[in-house]
């Protein structure tokens, strides 16, 4: 790997985290807030809004990122650079998926190891749960858009795999 490519990893890594993160937290926010008025509290669009902004930006996001989503695509990420230099033509594919499933993995293993209850309430709900994985996903196809081909595994003419 070139010395020049470290500083394009780093950037597509926390660019994914932040989506996924950001992702993550917009999802729970709606479902918590159905969750509300589903028991007849009235939630009105605004309420909506500056619930949403305050998760993202004070809330929730900061300890969702950190405790589930940083180690969860550092794990998913790193598996999947490996598979990914047998099948580089396949990298996004391979991201993508290793996002999903990192996310998929990672909150309740999280949930479990917290001494809260559960530190994502909202994943109680398989279908929040899911949607919260998409946050995987779009994590790793913007992982590999910003790292590109240069700086990811890719073969060369013999069949071996080089990095830039």
């Amino acid at each position: 790997m070139r010395h020049s490519t470290l500083p394009r990893l780093i950037l597509a890594f926390i660019a994914a985290v932040v989506i996924a993160t950001v992702w993550g937290s917009i999802v729970q926010t709606q479902f918590n807030l159905n969750a509300l008025a589903g028991i007849g509290v009235e939630i009105s669009l605004g309420v909506r809004i500056s619930t949403t902004l305050s998760d993202i930006f004070t809330g929730f996001s900061l300890t969702y990122g950190g405790y589930v989503i940083l180690p969860s695509l550092l794990c998913a990420f790193v598996a999947a650079w490996f598979i990914s230099r047998s099948q580089p033509e396949h990298a996004i594919l391979w991201f993508a998926a290793a996002g999903t499933a990192g996310v998929l993995l990672g909150n309740p293993i999280v949930n479990y190891l917290s001494p809260l209850a559960l530190l994502v309430g909202a994943t109680r709900d398989t279908l929040c749960l899911l949607l919260m994985a998409l946050g995987g996903t779009l994590a790793g196809i913007v992982f590999v858009s910003i790292a590109r081909r240069d700086a990811l595994p890719h073969r060369v003419s013999s069949g071996q795999h080089v990095m830039n």
